[in-house]
């Protein structure tokens, strides 16, 4: 069975020239493939600078529409070894040395690569090592915490300092051109701090669905309440960390979200495809930073998390709560929210009644997280009702609008 495997993959190998001394290899897409599991597939990170050296080396435009069958070359230079690698490659970091080794390991055990590059002399080097800037390069140093989390309100993430007055406006590019420019209406909430979770993301797009033929995918949906969410708190002078980013996206009217597969942790860090590592990588984000703002003193910090619900089509579904019983104001935070949007249902949509519920669940971050913990079911994205729900941007803002009146509530 190995060899039979390892035979498929050299057939789709095709060495091509690129520059003196230098080759790269394309390799064909399987169906179903997308940019994350087709680069995964070669042991290569999809991360926003690799997409990008991908996408230039393929003159291709849109990511996500890969074509089962067809040969993409992939962000890898071929080289003959010259002595040693870091002679071949110029590269004086021990650090970025070591992950091109690692990965020429990875590569030969695969069966990717026919031999080891000892044995054939020749060195494959992951593009992302020359053409991307990573931190540990620069020093060959492991950095601190204070040097992986920008609190800088300039930068993309969408952060209001705290304690800062006589602020009217701030500029928070993620959320889009057309809601970049965030009103503070007052600073109500300027000594709390709030994370937004949206569910999934990269390389994974969680429930999915179809509206006359267009893909429905959960993480875009929940990313665009996620981000109107944090706007509302923004605007009340809140400190808000949205812990899944697409810079690309923004808050969007749109009625079909296209599907895509970019979205990182904050920090640029690679969302990856192994689940279990994902909501570790999402607990130690949140955690580190909880306990940051711990030491200076804030009392009020929530985690918010939100994800659209997968049933059988005929399955009608209000919004659900989940919270850990273990947390001192879990169970309250998660009523208070419930009750919130049972009056906003009598008040707009009078008889006809709200069957959403709270409950304590045993999901890996709803235990895990520090923050008081609150975990939304918006939807079941299979019924054409709930769809109705997602599909309107103005039911989209009730719904980010509901769960801020609810989060602010004592």
């Amino acid at each position: 069975m190995n060899r039979l495997v390892i035979t498929t993959l050299i057939v789709f190998i095709q060495y091509i020239g690129f520059s003196a001394g230098v080759e790269t290899f394309e390799a064909k897409v399987k169906s179903g493939d997308n940019i994350v599991t087709f680069l995964a597939r070669y042991k290569l990170e999809a991360h926003r600078c690799n997409i990008q050296i991908f996408k230039e080396m393929n003159n291709i435009k849109d990511i996500n529409t890969l074509y089962a069958g067809k040969k993409y070359i992939l962000p890898v230079n071929i080289q003959k070894l010259n002595g040693n690698i870091q002679k071949t490659t110029g590269i004086a970091s021990k650090t970025a040395l070591q992950r091109i080794m690692d990965y020429n390991s990875e590569i030969e055990k695969a069966g990717v690569k026919p031999k080891s590059h000892i044995k054939d002399n020749m060195v494959w080097i992951p593009l992302d090592e020359t053409k991307c800037k990573k931190e540990e390069e620069v020093e060959d140093k492991k950095p601190s915490s204070s040097d992986t989390i920008s609190n800088d309100s300039s930068s993309r993430e969408p952060e209001t300092i705290m304690k800062r007055s006589g602020v009217k406006t701030i500029q928070v590019p993620l959320m889009g051109s057309k809601y970049e420019t965030v009103h503070i209406e007052d600073f109500s909430l300027q000594n709390e701090v709030y994370y937004i979770i949206s569910g999934h993301g990269g390389p994974d797009p969680g429930a999915m669905s179809k509206k006359n033929s267009k893909n429905l995918c959960e993480d875009e949906y929940a990313y665009d309440v996620a981000l109107r969410l944090a706007r509302d708190l923004m605007q009340h002078g809140a400190t808000v960390h949205m812990i899944v980013q697409d810079e690309n996206d923004g808050i969007r009217d749109d009625s079909i979200l296209p599907c895509d597969c970019d979205e990182v942790l904050q920090g640029d860090k690679t969302i990856p495809i192994n689940q279990l590592q994902r909501l570790k990588d999402r607990v130690t984000l949140i955690n580190r930073l909880y306990q940051k703002y711990k030491k200076q003193g804030v009392k009020v910090q929530k985690a918010i998390e939100i994800h659209v619900d997968s049933r059988s089509k005929n399955k009608r579904q209000d919004v659900f709560f989940y919270y850990n019983k273990s947390q001192k104001n879990g169970k309250k935070l998660a009523e208070t929210v419930y009750n919130t949007f049972e009056s906003k249902y009598a008040k707009h949509q009078k008889n006809r009644g709200y069957s959403g519920h709270v409950e304590d669940r045993s999901l890996y971050m709803v235990r895990n997280v520090a923050p008081t913990m609150l975990f939304v079911e918006l939807a079941n994205i299979k019924n054409p009702d709930d769809q109705k729900r997602l599909l309107i941007n103005t039911n989209r803002q009730a719904l980010a609008n509901w769960l801020f009146e609810g989060l602010r509530k004592k």
